[in-house]
């Protein structure tokens, strides 16, 4: 497909169809992905694929834990979105702003969106992309190049993805149940899948004008 295409075509998609993803397709994809640079070729990222019963497996774990209230903890820290710089908040509430008018009421777009986060979007394949405590903070941002390369790779193939924070919350519970060593810093996970036909997965977010992104000096 025309790199163009590829990147246009790809958007997050929150609700997916239980259709399995072929495990060779996941290898052509992370294959893919691998060809992204790193500082000094370091290549700090590791895969860990979670699906089937393993992946309930989080899920049902994730949710015992929202129920008994346990406060997330994940690798990378967070703040609150009223401290975010304002032009980062402007886009954040362009955002909610639309899917909100996507869907006839209110109510019906916050239940759609609470319930597609609660279920970790229901995802047939999870890939947590790890960097190693020793590595400096530059690591972040070669994991995050991967992830982008791996989704741009992925809707090359047909392939719908969505990386969340939702997904990394309990990072005890990944190094658990996917054996990630205690020594590997979780950066994000990125769901992949094929697309339900739900207004959800309808909406495609704005993009702020060129002219306010791109300066010459």
């Amino acid at each position: 497909m025309d790199f163009t295409k590829v990147v246009n075509k790809r958007h997050s998609v929150r609700q997916f169809t239980s259709q399995p993803v072929a495990t060779d397709i996941i290898k052509e994809i992370v294959t893919v992905a691998q060809r992204t640079p790193s500082w000094v070729n370091s290549q700090p990222w590791q895969v860990y694929c979670a699906r089937g019963t393993v992946l309930q497996k989080i899920k049902d774990a994730y949710r015992k834990a929202d129920q008994t209230g346990q406060a997330s903890q994940p690798d990378l820290p967070v703040m609150s979105r009223k401290e975010w710089a304002p032009r980062t908040q402007a886009n954040m509430k362009q955002w909610r702003h639309g899917i909100v008018h996507h869907f006839p009421d209110f109510d019906e777009a916050h239940a759609a969106m609470t319930t597609a986060s609660a279920e970790l979007y229901n995802s047939p394949v999870i890939l947590y992309v790890t960097v190693p405590q020793a590595a400096p903070d530059w690591s972040i941002f070669d994991a995050g190049a991967f992830a982008q390369t791996l989704m741009l790779a992925a809707a090359n193939r047909g392939i719908a993805s969505i990386p969340t924070y939702n997904s990394v919350r309990f990072p005890r519970i990944l190094h658990r149940l996917l054996n990630i060593p205690a020594d590997e810093r979780i950066i994000i996970g990125v769901s992949l899948g094929y697309p339900a036909d739900q207004p959800i997965n309808h909406y495609h977010s704005q993009r702020v004008p060129l002219s306010t992104v791109l300066h010459f000096s």
